[in-house]
């Protein structure tokens, strides 16, 4: 066996090995490249594999965020051929990429939710093998999160009347365009920093998917998708200005973005990451699909 950098080449045979041995995280070509190549931080020295007989058995992709307070280090992807499990491969892996995160500056490295180009924002719950091989690993457990799942075919998602109603209030609501963003970035910087480069990838779909609330001109709330993990039906983020909470703009916003990916030809839209879990059950009548448990080690 040994270990080597990841290769532009090594596609076709990571994703057999990937989709082989994650059952709840299937992924297409697309969104492989997605995750890993196309990670604005990817680090050739952070993404390695093992190969056994010019196989790829094993594959692990850390990296640090180079944007966030304290460039934090994240091992974003690891899969170990079930083949070849419990042979000390996945710990090798970790403990290599540990160390080069610790070289970079990184104080602690946390799994999976590498925000904002993220597959999921923990391990999930049944995924019990990784659980406890992290745990292993001296990870501490320090919280736990969710997903949850809207079927889109219950109803249509017209938000006409809603609409109206915001207006006479004086509350507009439609579709951002291109000269949208210096507004909604300073709303962005003053409430919710971590999710720019998010919300910004929104523009550049066609089309855009990315609605507005705006009073006197001014953006007031905000609610996107396909920010992450594009095309698979994949919610927000969203949000509203505190002052401008309460009014039913969230709802009318959220809804608009349903529809979208309705018309995409979905039949259901993921919500990641979920605070507000009686929010999305009563505007969409989402329910918890997946749990998530986040994992942390101080380097």
């Amino acid at each position: 066996m040994k270990m080597r950098h990841l290769r532009d080449s090594d596609i076709e045979a990571l994703l057999a090995l990937w989709n082989r041995n994650m059952r709840y995280d299937q992924l297409t070509p697309e969104l492989l490249e997605e995750k890993v190549w196309d990670d604005k931080d990817f680090s050739e020295e952070l993404a390695l594999v093992v190969e056994h007989d010019n196989t790829i058995i094993a594959f692990i992709m850390g990296l640090i965020r180079t944007g966030m307070p304290e460039n934090a280090g994240f091992i974003k992807l690891l899969v170990v051929d079930e083949r070849f499990q419990r042979r000390g491969i996945g710990s090798r892996l970790v403990k290599e990429v540990e160390q080069r995160l610790k070289a970079g500056g990184a104080p602690v490295v946390r799994v999976c939710e590498s925000a904002p180009n993220y597959l999921n924002p923990g391990i999930d719950a049944r995924y019990t093998r990784g659980m406890v091989f992290f745990e292993k690993q001296s990870y501490e457990r320090i919280g736990e999160t969710w997903n949850m799942e809207a079927d889109l075919s219950r109803e249509n998602f017209d938000t006409e009347a809603e609409e109206q109603r915001l207006a006479g209030k004086g509350i507009e609501v439609r579709r951002a365009i291109m000269g949208d963003w210096e507004d909604l970035e300073t709303l962005l910087r003053q409430h919710w920093p971590a999710w720019i480069e998010e919300v910004q990838r929104s523009l550049l779909n066609y089309p855009i998917s990315l609605h507005l609330a705006l009073v006197d001109g001014r953006v007031v709330a905000f609610s996107a998708h396909d920010c992450n993990n594009f095309r698979t039906g994949w919610f927000g983020p969203m949000g509203t200005d505190p002052d401008y909470r309460g009014k039913g703009i969230g709802g009318v916003l959220l809804r608009r973005c349903l529809k979208d990916i309705k018309e995409q030809g979905h039949r259901f839209a993921t919500i990641p990451w979920v605070g507000p879990i009686a929010f999305y059950l009563h505007y969409a009548g989402a329910e918890i699909s997946r749990v998530f448990y986040r994992y942390q080690k101080t380097l």
